[in-house]
């Protein structure tokens, strides 16, 4: 993986598992150029829209919910990208209800580590985001889940961390859910190889959600978590 970000400023702004490493598997596959436009939904603190457009010369819109768009610009502008992506804070529930773009806008859509908070729906790629997608648009999405499913209940040892807004399923969830979209077709879904070096950063780093996730990885010990990756395209 190669940017300009140095180790500090990826620490300082990490959120979870490593986002740039869970995009990195992914990201040649989306076939970018550059001059396209991608939309990078709940892009958090926007290590991802800043590794896409210094690596493939993209033009990015940086969207999300929980991060100010004046924050993101400071980040943007500090790698000197300011020019190239803009931020944009948006609920993507609100979509297409509240309309900033215009239909068949993007070339390609990313959504790292945050689908399961919003996407968990058979419709709702169709319903807020497939009309914002160029035909032949490309669509990757790294969605955290589950190994295998739970027997009849939350193993003991995840009991003291899980929540059930956590929407953690199985490869086999995912591709079904997403298999039911009118206008996305599925060219791959599988279990991600770079989970467990994405937490391990995460876990390395000072943030106090990171060390409070420590005890919950250590009980975890490599039998639940993993992250489903999913490449397609937008079918019209």
């Amino acid at each position: 993986m190669n940017t300009k970000m140095t180790h500090d400023f990826i620490n300082a702004n990490l959120m979870g598992p490593s986002a740039l490493l869970l995009l990195d598997e992914v990201a040649d596959r989306l076939q970018l150029r550059p001059g396209m436009r991608v939309l990078d939904l709940a892009c958090g603190t926007g290590l991802t829209s800043i590794y896409l457009a210094e690596r493939y010369g993209v033009e990015v819109v940086a969207m999300d919910l929980w991060i100010s768009a004046s924050d993101n610009q400071k980040r943007f502008a500090q790698m000197g990208l300011s020019q190239q992506i803009m931020p944009l804070h948006l609920d993507v529930a609100d979509l297409p209800v509240t309309l900033p773009f215009a239909t068949d806008l993007f070339d390609a859509m990313i959504s790292i580590d945050a689908w399961h908070y919003f996407g968990a729906s058979a419709t709702f790629f169709d319903s807020h985001l497939a009309p914002f997608i160029k035909a032949d648009g490309r669509v990757a999405i790294v969605v955290p889940g589950l190994k295998k499913p739970f027997d009849r209940s939350v193993p003991a040892q995840l009991a003291p961390w899980w929540q059930p807004r956590m929407n953690f399923f199985t490869v086999d969830w995912w591709q079904q859910l997403w298999q039911q979209s009118e206008f996305l077709r599925v060219e791959s879904c599988e279990e991600s190889l770079r989970c467990r070096e994405a937490w391990q950063i995460w876990l390395e780093c000072d943030h106090p959600y990171a060390i409070r996730d420590r005890d919950m990885m250590a009980a975890e010990a490599g039998e639940w978590f993993n992250f489903t990756t999913m490449v397609g395209r937008v079918e019209k």
